[in-house]
């Protein structure tokens, strides 16, 4: 064989290989891109606060009606989220914001959370904020104006609503607490008037404390109606992942198992249970 031919061959073979290296690292960087962008190269670092019977801890482990639902969704998104952490929620928004955490629930919708948050466009669930009285006070409550002269209980870093706020802000009217329960355990001393709690959630504690024959809910008119999501931090999670998890949850919640978790949890069916 002539030596120039040799040459050529080997030339071009060499050509083939060079092609061949880049294409496969071309197509390793695509690869790596599309999971990045899909956040999914990596264990999703999701969060929540102790709030029964949606987040429920014990032991350590966090249960309850959105901490299931959330699993049950990214496992049908075959996602790994390791396990679920809580905090105070406060604290958890904090985490959320400075992008120490990839997703958070349950949250109620305010627009200064989209200036760093992705919110699911499908809620888990939606319920009544209302106030709560003790049975022996004999109070009542149709409108803000039956706070003034009380002193109203209400959780640190809760949205509620902004005319709530400004109502109680106002009159100097609200006595700050970490957390739901302790509302619950102020009002039931005498020491707040009335508190405003989400309707599931205070039943659960009320009955979990023994005060179900001694705080009472005003369920009309309600302080909102509102729903509960898992928003995601928008530097460390895409948006699309963020709507295949709303696609995701829309299916999960015409389930029976969503039905029956709901009714666990709740005490009652989900509307439109078959």
């Amino acid at each position: 064989m002539p030596l120039y031919h040799s040459s050529f061959l080997l030339q071009v073979a060499e050509k083939k290989i060079t092609n061949a290296y880049f294409k496969g690292i071309g197509l390793c960087l695509c690869f790596l891109l599309m999971v990045l962008s899909m956040g999914e190269c990596a264990t999703l670092k999701v969060i929540c606060d102790e709030w029964p019977p949606y987040q429920i801890l014990e032991n350590g482990h966090v249960t309850g009606f959105s901490t299931e639902v959330v699993k049950m969704v990214f496992d049908e998104m075959k996602i790994d989220i390791g396990t679920i952490s809580a905090y105070p929620w406060k604290r958890a928004m904090v985490m959320l914001e400075k992008s120490r955490a990839d997703a958070l629930f349950s949250a109620n919708f305010t627009m200064e959370r989209t200036a760093f948050a992705f919110y699911a466009k499908e809620p888990i669930i939606c319920s009544s904020w209302v106030v709560w009285g003790r049975k022996q006070d004999h109070l009542k409550f149709n409108s803000f104006d039956d706070f003034m002269g009380k002193r109203i209980g209400v959780v640190r870093g809760y949205s509620y609503t902004p005319e709530f706020w400004s109502f109680v802000k106002k009159h100097g009217l609200y006595h700050e607490v970490v957390n739901d329960e302790m509302n619950f355990r102020k009002l039931n001393a005498g020491r707040v008037d009335f508190i405003v709690a989400e309707l599931g959630n205070g039943r659960y504690i009320s009955r979990t404390l023994g005060l179900d024959d001694k705080i009472i809910p005003f369920l009309s008119p309600p302080i909102k109606t509102d729903c509960l999501f898992i928003i995601f931090n928008k530097a460390r999670v895409n948006r699309t992942l963020v709507d295949k998890f709303s696609a995701e949850l829309k299916k999960v919640k015409q389930g029976s198992l969503y039905k029956y978790l709901h009714y666990l949890n709740l005490g009652f069916w989900p509307a439109g249970k078959d």
